[in-house]
C-alpha cells in the first residue's frame, strides 16, 4: 500500500468516525464523550487511571469528570482500598446516552450502506476482518 493509500485511508477512516459519532445531537464535548467512552469500555476508573488512557494530565481529567457529574452521567465512590482516592463509574443516565448515541450512528450507517452498490457493501464487509486485525482488537 503507498504511502497516499495509507493516508487516504487514515482520512476516510477518521470522517466516518466523526460522522458516526455527530448523529447524535446532544451538550457533551468530543473531550467529555471521550472519557465517557473509556469509562464504559473499561469500567470504573481512577481520576488518574481516565488522564493516563485519555492522553491528559489529572487536572484536565478531573475537570472532564467535574463535567460529566454535574451532567449526571458519572459518580464518585471513595475507593475501597485507599479512602483517598475516587473510584469514577457511569450512571444508567450515562448507558442510556451510550445506546441512543449508538442507535443514532448505527441508524446513519446503515443509511449509507443502503444507498451503496451491492459489490462496495460486499466489498466493505470482507475487509471487516483485516480492519479489525489492524486495530488489534479480536472483538
Amino acid at each position: 500500500m503507498s504511502h497516499d493509500d495509507i493516508n487516504q485511508l487514515r482520512q476516510a477512516l477518521l470522517r466516518l468516525a466523526r460522522r458516526i459519532r455527530s448523529r447524535y445531537v446532544g451538550d457533551i464535548t468530543p473531550s467529555q464523550l471521550a472519557v465517557l467512552t473509556s469509562l464504559l469500555r473499561h469500567g470504573a476508573s481512577t481520576v488518574g487511571q481516565i488522564a493516563e488512557r485519555e492522553h491528559v494530565k489529572p487536572p484536565s481529567a478531573s475537570k472532564l469528570v467535574a463535567a460529566l457529574e454535574a451532567q449526571g452521567f458519572v459518580e464518585r465512590a471513595t475507593g475501597r482500598d485507599d479512602r483517598r482516592c475516587s473510584m469514577i463509574t457511569v450512571t444508567e443516565q450515562a448507558e442510556r446516552l451510550a445506546a441512543e448515541m449508538r442507535a443514532a450512528g448505527t441508524s446513519w450507517l446503515a443509511e449509507r450502506l443502503g444507498s451503496l452498490s451491492p459489490d462496495d457493501v460486499v466489498s466493505i464487509g470482507e475487509a471487516l476482518p483485516a480492519l479489525e486485525r489492524l486495530l488489534g482488537e479480536t472483538t
